[in-house]
């Protein structure tokens, strides 16, 4: 279609990651670039009990310096980022750059309008659902059932509650957001997000299947 991908990795993978993408089906290489980032010492920032989603968290947030300084040296720079959930403190570099942003949903639609909307719930809401067990009404969107709910949703007092959580705020921040889903299979959910008085109210971004 034209465009041109540069992808950053940590070096410990970049030769899996290329490897991968080289001899995938229709890979054009004249298309793709893969760059190695220097894997980051964290050693000192996290304890070795830190559970390991906000390890990798810390890293990639440890490697910000590195990719500013590998767009930097680019003779032609990027127009759009693209950031995953461990990414989003990527997301300033949008502005630094002139970039288009965007943030990638690996999951379903479905898992990223609870993690966007549950920073928006009220005390008591919340406590409903984590103590008393009832399910969680999503705008527009079937409710979620308290065995459904995600472990990093149930304990406020957890250090990976209080690192995650506040991110389903961040979303909206980005140009647009890109979910791993399509109409068929999420309609009700999807449909939400594109509605100003349910989902849409919060995402306040285009979603894209």
């Amino acid at each position: 279609h034209g465009f041109h991908v540069t992808i950053f990795v940590l070096e410990a993978d970049a030769a899996s990651a290329q490897s991968q993408f080289l001899n995938s089906p229709g890979c054009d290489v004249n298309l793709m670039d893969v760059i190695g980032l220097p894997t980051p010492d964290i050693s000192s920032l996290v304890e070795p009990s830190t559970h390991f989603a906000i390890k990798l968290l810390t890293m990639m947030r440890e490697t910000i310096p590195t990719i500013r300084s590998k767009i930097t040296e680019m003779q032609h720079k990027p127009t759009a980022l693209i950031v995953d959930l461990f990414g989003l403190d990527a997301l300033k570099l949008g502005g630094e750059f002139n970039m288009l942003t965007y943030v990638f949903i690996a999951s379903n639609a479905r898992f990223f309008a609870l993690i966007m909307y549950f920073p928006t719930l009220e005390k008591d809401v919340e406590e409903e659902h984590i103590i008393k067990k009832k399910p969680l009404a999503l705008p527009g969107c079937e409710p979620v059932r308290f065995d459904d709910t995600l472990e990093t949703f149930l304990d406020p007092s957890d250090e990976i509650y209080r690192v995650f959580v506040p991110f389903g705020l961040v979303y909206s921040t980005a140009d647009g957001i890109l979910v791993n889903t399509w109409d068929a299979i999420e309609p009700r959910t999807l449909k939400s997000f594109q509605d100003p008085t349910l989902l849409g109210r919060i995402a306040r971004k285009p979603v894209y299947p």
